[in-house]
């Protein structure tokens, strides 16, 4: 292959991203060839539109477009593999949405709404998580008012409710049998401990706080 060839593979960095890294020596974007040997291949990547290892988009909503990328670190042992969001308002200052870690990531996609990302842990699959930026950091399975959800808990035996405030300890107004299907209308809460008013599409319509651990996917609950 040519050197022409060989440089028209490796798209241009984005102008934050290129200046963030430049401050972090240790760190480089995916590179397929040498970080997923035996995985999937540059061709593979492209065909499941996951190249280049970043994207490009507005995810701490100030209205100016941010990077989020795949980065490694190398090591005698293996890569390291992480991601980064580099935000247009701070461009010195990286926020990690993944901190690194053995776990391979493959890709960086877009994930629900106009501001989440999905690292790729896995490309033929349902099971990557997405991210939002909650004005501190990156919160995983974080929901925006309006978004539709599904109410549901893995738990056995765990009694899903709506509750008059955001608190365990709140009075109960309503069990709701699982895969109900809710918007969100309210966020509350913290990372560690996050809330969410919502509406039932039952009928009548019921609202209520459920914790995040009542709330699953739409999709997981079928049509």
């Amino acid at each position: 292959m040519s050197l022409a060839a060989i440089f028209a593979e490796q798209p241009k960095l984005p102008r934050l991203l290129e200046h963030a890294l430049s401050g972090l020596p240790d760190l480089r974007v995916l590179d397929p060839a040498s970080d997923l040997r035996g995985g999937y291949t540059l061709d593979d990547l492209k065909y499941f539109r996951a190249w280049p290892p970043w994207i490009v988009r507005d995810v701490d909503r100030d209205g100016r477009q941010d990077v989020v990328a795949v980065v490694v670190r190398p090591g005698p042992v293996g890569p390291a593999f992480g991601v980064i969001a580099v935000h247009a308002r701070s461009p010195a200052q990286v926020q990690w949405v993944v901190p690194l870690g053995k776990d391979v990531i493959n890709g960086i996609a877009r994930g629900p709404g106009s501001d989440a990302v999905t690292p790729l842990f896995c490309i033929e699959c349902d099971a990557n998580g997405w991210f939002r930026w909650n004005g501190r950091s990156y919160e995983e399975g974080l929901y925006n008012a309006g978004e539709r959800i599904a109410i549901g808990t893995d738990v056995k035996d765990e009694h899903l409710t709506l509750f008059a405030l955001p608190s365990r300890n709140a009075t109960p107004i309503y069990h709701p049998v699982p895969c109900t299907r809710a918007i969100v209308r309210r966020v509350a809460g913290s990372a560690e401990d996050r809330w969410y008013f919502v509406e039932t599409d039952t009928s009548p319509r019921l609202r209520g706080w459920l914790p995040a651990s009542f709330l699953v996917v739409e999709n997981e609950c079928g049509r």
